[in-house]
């Protein structure tokens, strides 16, 4: 393993090899790295106990593309935006099934990843916006719980 690579450990005990730039993005790496110094993974992996494997390839994937992002702080971690546009690769990016996009969401808000946050729970918006209450039942499979007197009339 080089120098620039990490090894982490996913929530399915699958050990990924992760540039080092990247992975320092994420919340649980950064604080190690700020505490110890440095931090050697070929013996042990640093485990990421709340990401899957296949959701952390998705971040990563990510990450890859947005390596290069300028950066809105000045300590080098992203912020949190009030207005978030979709850029057409982070359009195809999020097409993909629900379930992966909430999956992301939660990973990107353990590992403290506001921008890829933003724009997932973007996607979520722009699948709710100008949808009725019962269009958006069935677009996210909620069932119907209101008592009969509640539902709107037909």
């Amino acid at each position: 393993m080089s120098a620039d690579k990490i090894r982490v450990e996913t929530s399915d005990k699958d050990v990924l090899e992760v540039d080092l730039a990247i992975a320092k993005q994420w919340a649980p790496i950064k604080n190690m790295y700020e505490a110890f110094g440095t931090v050697d993974t070929s013996e042990k992996p640093i485990e990421l106990t709340n990401v899957n494997t296949e959701v952390l390839k998705k971040i990563i994937q990510w990450a890859e593309y947005h390596q290069k992002d300028e950066v809105d702080t000045e300590d080098g971690t992203p912020q949190a935006k009030r207005f978030v546009s979709l850029q057409e690769w982070d359009k195809k990016y999020f097409e993909i099934e629900q379930q992966m996009i909430f999956e992301i969401i939660m990973a990107s808000n353990y590992l403290g990843m506001m921008t890829l946050l933003d724009m997932a729970c973007k996607t979520i918006a722009d699948m709710i916006k100008d949808k009725t209450p019962e269009q958006v039942r069935q677009t996210f499979n909620i069932p119907n719980d209101l008592p009969p007197l509640e539902q709107p009339a037909e």
